[in-house]
């Protein structure tokens, strides 16, 4: 039995006769948050969301290559909305609006969510002192793993040099949990410890990476590591500075930090479901 087309035929039937705005499958349950958030900015209304679906085998499946299977058969009433992990600078074709197919534009969700301007902006606004920058730190993070990032895409295309330098690799060089001490001048000396790592590591791969990414640079290049490594960090970070000042970074700034403008990466997102819902 073709599970997936039959799914998909069910899904847009269900769209009409249930008078949703659409059918939007994503990877998991933990993804509505933010995507329900996109999608009432862009057009308001009743989503009915997928978190799972079954695979041509039958089996209840996520994720997002499960996502990815309904390509052949998505339309304005149902289509999915999936992080772009690193096939956004892989260049993976086919993932467009045009195809309705919905990305974030950075490696997960949770990378926007630590954004630097705007978790800059909102301990400003609840914290009354905090000496520590964390646009300026984040700033500095992002130039450091540019380099490591062009990398690991690069060494990703090749079965034999991805063993040589793998997301686990680069997942290891960025430490999680830094010293209180280590903060002190916006994070110098934790930075200077990852800086280290990476430097570290990428002396021992001959292979240098060719061509440019166009939609990476050094300024966006912490979008783009994975985003539960990034939230972990910024979490850390944001927790020790919160200390003592009766602010829950966690829920009162880190998680409470949805938005839908003010740089590249979500408004492109934001461009493409305007596409896909009103055009």
């Amino acid at each position: 039995m073709d599970w997936i087309s039959k799914q998909a035929k069910l899904y847009r039937n269900l769209a009409l006769t249930h008078r949703y705005q659409a059918i939007v499958h994503l990877e998991d349950q933990e993804d509505e948050r933010f995507w329900d958030y996109q999608l009432q900015h862009v057009k308001p209304g009743r989503y009915r969301y997928l978190y799972y679906s079954k695979n041509n085998n039958g089996t209840d499946t996520r994720g997002c290559e499960q996502c990815l299977r309904f390509r052949p058969y998505l339309t304005d009433q149902f289509f999915i909305c999936i992080d772009s992990d690193l096939r956004l600078l892989r260049g993976e074709e086919g993932m467009t609006a045009n195809n309705h197919v919905a990305q974030t534009y950075a490696y997960s969700w949770e990378n926007h969510l630590c954004e630097s301007v705007h978790i800059q902006e909102r301990m400003k606004h609840n914290i009354e002192q905090v000496d520590f920058d964390m646009n300026e730190f984040i700033t500095a993070f992002s130039k450091i793993v540019y380099t490591p990032l062009r990398y690991l895409i690069f060494y990703s295309a090749d079965s034999n040099l991805n063993k040589l330098w793998n997301i686990s690799k680069f997942n290891a060089c960025i430490p999680l949990q830094p010293k209180r001490s280590e903060l002190d001048n916006n994070g110098k000396e934790y930075l200077s410890v990852i800086k280290s790592r990476f430097e570290e590591e990428l002396k021992n791969l001959s292979e240098q990476p060719t061509g440019k990414i166009e939609s990476l640079t050094e300024e966006n290049a912490y979008l783009h590591i994975q985003g539960h490594l990034l939230y972990k960090m910024i979490l850390h970070i944001g927790t020790l500075l919160c200390r003592g000042t009766g602010v829950a970074f966690k829920s009162d700034i880190l998680d409470n930090s949805l938005h839908t403008n003010g740089y590249d990466e979500i408004k492109a997102l934001q461009k493409d479901l305007h596409k896909i819902l009103i055009q």
